[in-house]
């Protein structure tokens, strides 16, 4: 790399692109591990890029930049990647590495196909882990986090196994013993027991209902709302009929423009696939086939999810 032949010095530079999500700030948060001022904003990307180029190579570098969640990057960033990967031919000193971590496991299909020539990639695909791997990694956290003694036998071990059942998600482990073990600290328990962990697998699912539901839009959740005052009333079989009446006058209330009714359905099918109702399809003989409709969350996590936007808090 060098006329000398030294050893260049290694910088590695993380990115998480969910925050760092434009070309912008994906290059200033380069210039930043170099030691590189630049400005916040203001600068062209073109100019931004060079001052980057110059950093860089004012002496023997290896520089190591990891892009996480990489589809995050605005457009895919096709442009950044585009000269990231032929930005070793414009370097004399250095050199740059490139390691891009996604979920998406058809992100680089998007990719301009001038990026996917250049990038000679070597992609892993790396598996969910298994009950046995998780249950490793919780009893090296656990070793850190709790003392000895606190935890009963089977809470790791059942920590493992409801995780391996979702997506082999670690962090969905972590989570389940962490808030087993506030849920038992909060009742002045002296062991962390199974009964601990069920107890956080609701509190963990019900905070994911509630995150789901504020995310969610308008006429997503005026629908749902529906169906809940609905039931509030006593309708125990609620037909795709009566909740878009029941829509169609929470509208009229809040004074926005209503949907179709094909829409509705629409939404509500989606509300299903998200495990928040059960829509099943019944048959009604000569009438032809009714969908019906019931609520799968609790009444708690609706009305937290929902009474932010005060709107549908004044409806509840």
């Amino acid at each position: 790399m060098t006329a000398g032949g030294g050893s260049p010095q290694v910088v590695s530079c993380y990115i998480n692109c969910k925050y760092d999500n434009t070309s912008y700030r994906v290059i200033a948060s380069m210039c930043e591990h170099l030691g590189i001022k630049v400005p916040f904003t203001g600068l062209s990307t073109p100019e931004l890029f060079r001052r980057f180029l110059k950093g860089l190579d004012s002496k023997p570098r290896l520089m190591i930049v990891v892009l996480d969640e990489i589809d995050g990057i605005t457009g895919h960033g096709s442009d950044l990647l585009y000269r990231l990967t032929r930005v070793n031919s414009e370097l004399k000193e250095s050199r740059v590495s490139i390691i891009g971590i996604t979920n998406d496991l058809k992100f680089t299909e998007s990719l301009d196909p001038r990026v996917k020539s250049a990038l000679g990639e070597e992609e892993l695909v790396f598996t969910p882990y298994n009950s046995v791997e998780l249950e490793d990694i919780l009893r090296q956290r656990a070793k850190l986090a709790f003392i000895d003694g606190v935890l009963e036998d089977g809470v790791i071990p059942l920590c493992a196994t409801l995780a391996a059942r979702e997506h082999g998600d670690a962090r969905r482990a972590l989570d389940l013993l962490r808030v087993a073990g506030e849920v038992a600290e909060r009742e002045g328990a002296r062991k962390v027991t199974e009964n601990h962990v069920r107890r956080a697998q609701m509190e963990l699912e019900r905070d994911r209902v509630v995150e789901v539901l504020r995310s969610m839009p308008l006429h997503g959740r005026l629908t749902l709302l529906a169906i809940y005052l609905l039931e509030k009333r006593g309708v125990k079989e609620k037909t795709t009929g009566e909740i878009y009446n029941a829509y169609r006058e929470l509208c009229r209330r809040i004074r926005v423009d209503e949907l179709t009714q094909r829409r509705i359905s629409d939404l509500i099918n989606e509300l299903d696939v998200m495990g928040i109702v059960t829509a099943r399809v019944v048959s009604r003989g000569r009438r032809g086939l009714t969908k019906i409709v019931k609520l799968s969350i609790n009444e708690d996590a609706l009305r937290e999810g929902l009474k932010e936007d005060v709107r549908l808090a004044s409806l509840i």
